[in-house]
């Protein structure tokens, strides 16, 4: 992998364009979404976040205040949900290129965050791909999952403080480093973890901050709904026909949250390495997944991250 050039700063591919925005779509979540809000609030101003409310939500409209809400029916039955999602989301941020030279699409539970021994925000940071011939169609961050083991990070969440000054061990999982920072328009294939655009690349300094794991008390209240939520999606079909989704994570964090990080690193090399050299082509080459899966150690970010999310 190659490095991107040097920062220069507020560049725009095309001036008559902002220079990003982001999206996700949210049902209740609201934990989630008001750290989503103020996060990238702080990226790119609450005008340029676009919250696909499904269902509709009185507390989605507080919580966005200043930003754009759209309602979306909710099927009760829930029938081919993902697939609908997600038809829905690659034909809506396809539709934000007009209008955005980068856009973020993401679920309510991640963020993307830049290494601020690089950037100091999002914006900065994407500037140093100024040039439209050689610049990717999109970005693809390293993905981790932060994962709470109570004894060793026995401080409690708290709104007026950052997640990551109080929750920084994680896990890399290369299904988690999606190609969700956009330039192009594309169509995703379901759940986000792939794209259209090839080749697929991994950006060396933006990671996507996965939520799934980050604090054992939520976490397990939260898994323990989504259980009953596949139970509905499946309706009088077996549990397998509905695919794999929140199928036994609360098994999995249950088993993760007892572990300790081995060592504090952000960049894990070999990690990345793995995902490029195993990545699978697939459809006749026009989807691609990173290989690697995820890793069996869990590691530490460093503690200039603390203040970024």
């Amino acid at each position: 992998m190659s490095e991107p050039p040097a920062p220069t700063g507020l560049a725009a591919l095309d001036p008559t364009k902002r220079p990003a925005g982001a999206m996700t779509m949210a049902y209740k979540d609201h934990y989630f979404l008001q750290r989503w809000v103020d996060y990238y609030s702080r990226q790119f101003g609450r005008e340029h976040l676009y919250v696909l409310s499904h269902g509709g939500d009185p507390e989605h409209d507080r919580i966005c205040e200043g930003a754009n809400v759209i309602t979306l029916p909710r099927d009760p039955t829930m029938f081919r949900m993902d697939r609908r999602r997600w038809s829905f989301i690659s034909q809506f941020s396809a539709g934000m290129m007009r209008y955005y030279n980068w856009f973020i699409v993401g679920d309510v539970d991640e963020v993307v965050i830049v290494d601020p021994a690089v950037a100091p925000d999002l914006v900065t940071y994407l500037g140093r791909y100024s040039n439209s011939k050689t610049a990717p169609a999109s970005l693809c961050p390293f993905g981790i999952e932060l994962i709470h083991n109570p004894e060793a990070e026995p401080e409690p969440l708290s709104d007026d403080a950052p997640i990551l000054s109080r929750r920084r061990v994680f896990r890399a999982n290369a299904n988690y480093a999606k190609p969700c920072v956009l330039r192009k328009e594309t169509g995703f294939t379901i759940g986000g973890h792939a794209n259209s655009h090839q080749p697929r690349v991994l950006d060396p300094h933006l990671y996507l901050v996965h939520l799934r794991f980050f604090d054992h008390d939520m976490v397990t209240e939260r898994l323990a709904g989504r259980k009953g939520m596949r139970a509905t999606m499946a309706g009088n079909r077996d549990l397998k026909d509905v695919g794999k989704a929140w199928g036994k994570d609360l098994e999995t964090f249950l088993a993760l949250s007892k572990g300790v990080a081995v060592r504090e690193d952000a960049e894990l090399p070999e990690f990345r390495k793995r995902m490029v050299d195993e990545q699978q082509h697939l459809h006749d080459g026009k989807i691609t997944f990173f290989g690697g899966g995820r890793s069996k150690s869990l590691f530490r970010l460093p503690d200039r991250f603390a203040s970024v999310f």
